[in-house]
């Protein structure tokens, strides 16, 4: 059983099925929206020269952001303040998300940034209480493909209006061949990911549903 779990043809499958029925999208296509919301889970921290240094993991959320952004299809950009409890001593991501916008061109007058969060829910949390001077705000949610489904139960739930826009997707398009079938460690990661984050949907329809 390890071996199936470890097979990148496994970890391939699986991930289509988190993936399933979402697609790239070209930012012009998006509709116009209050607001575009990248979540966190996009940075890490090494220790460099002087301390901690912020590395990216993946910035397919972030630059996913950018470009709706610069095809101007929202006036504000959100960055969640995306903060574990065991990394306290490491900066809030949207705060170095932020500085790296302004950065890269984006007015500092229409970045905004959300309280500290911890996971998904208290995103969703947190961008209403951004918006809470409109009733009927409407977003682009900007996050991995795998963890859009996720993402916009707990963000609908807080009575926001969302358009998906995933990015980040680990679906390859590539023709499968004998290697597909030989373990390997990212393989596995693929499928530890895929029970993780069915885990998390099924804890987030038990608490909506009650």
């Amino acid at each position: 059983s390890l071996w199936v779990a470890s097979m990148p043809l496994t970890g391939k499958y699986l991930m289509a099925q988190l993936e399933h029925g979402q697609v790239l999208q070209q930012p012009n296509a998006v509709p116009q929206a209050d607001a575009i919301v990248v979540l966190s889970g996009i940075l890490t921290a090494v220790e460099g020269e002087g301390g901690l240094q912020t590395e990216w993991l993946d910035p397919d959320r972030y630059f996913g952001g950018l470009a709706l952004f610069k095809a101007g299809k929202a006036p504000k950009l959100i960055f969640t303040r995306g903060q574990l409890p065991w990394t306290d001593n490491i900066e809030p991501e949207g705060e170095y998300l932020k500085r790296k916008a302004i950065e890269d061109g984006i007015p500092s007058s229409q970045i905004l940034l959300t309280d500290i969060v911890e996971n998904t829910e208290g995103e969703a949390i947190a961008t209403r209480a951004l918006l809470k001077d409109n009733d009927d705000a409407k977003i682009l949610l900007v996050t991995s493909a795998f963890h859009m489904p996720r993402a916009m139960d707990v963000f609908l739930a807080q009575g926001l209006d969302v358009v998906p826009y995933p990015v980040d997707f680990k679906v390859r398009a590539e023709k499968t061949t004998f290697m597909a079938y030989l373990p390997s460690a990212s393989a596995l990661a693929q499928t530890s990911l895929y029970v993780r984050e069915m885990l998390g949907r099924a804890y987030y329809n038990v608490k909506n549903a009650l």
